[in-house]
């Protein structure tokens, strides 16, 4: 059986449940969910065995939701960027083992309300696409509501400098952006602070600060 191959254990877990507001997830099991009737559902916190039955129509019960943490996989990416996210407004993405940066703008795209967006890159991202950024028009949110953008573990690799470009040339409404610089060395840091630094803002009221393990 290949890592893509679903597997059906026989076992299902239904929530039915019209007052919950918050869910955390973390299931390797592998069985069967199903969510129905969450209409005050706002906050999920998601973290489960790619391999679920059903999986596009289980995530498509979030799309509702006001704030969203995910650890990401391709098959979640796939997923996700068929699914418009109305009503999000913030969003934590952990990112483990998937090309994210390719189906980060189509995520956007999907999250015209997003005002706050903390990204976590991996420790060894795949080489991003050359066109990973392309798109005939750029996301609804970067001009109307994105405030808050945080990148987590920068490491200096060129896709993860292009992905700060991206957001600071075309986030109109961005206040603030913070890069944390925990896996650089020490005399790294001041050069990296600098390049970053120098990318040119759209944004004439935004703030850049940074992160350091490095006192």
């Amino acid at each position: 059986m290949s890592d893509d191959d679903e597997e059906d254990t026989g076992r299902c877990l239904v929530i039915d449940t019209p007052a919950l507001t918050y869910l955390d997830i973390a299931d390797y099991s592998g069985n069967s969910w199903s969510i129905e009737n969450t209409p005050c559902l706002e906050e999920v916190y998601f973290n489960v065995d790619r391999s679920l039955l059903g999986f596009d129509k289980f995530l498509r019960s979030f799309s509702k939701v006001l704030f969203l943490e995910l650890i990401l996989t391709d098959k979640m990416i796939v997923c996700f960027s068929t699914i418009e996210f109305s009503r999000l407004t913030k969003c934590k993405l952990f990112p483990n083992n998937s090309n994210w940066m390719d189906s980060l703008v189509s995520f956007l795209h999907n999250t015209p309300k997003l005002n706050n967006c903390c990204q976590k890159t991996n420790h060894q991202p795949p080489i991003a696409s050359m066109w990973w950024s392309q798109s005939i028009s750029d996301p609804e949110c970067l001009s109307s509501s994105l405030e808050k953008f945080e990148l987590i573990d920068y490491g200096g690799r060129e896709e993860e400098r292009e992905l700060v470009e991206y957001i600071l040339t075309t986030s109109i409404c961005l206040k603030t952006a913070t890069i944390s610089l925990s896996t650089l060395k020490l005399e790294d840091e001041d050069i990296t602070m600098k390049e970053l630094k120098a990318i040119p803002r759209v944004s004439i009221t935004s703030h850049l600060f940074f992160k350091t393990s490095h006192k």
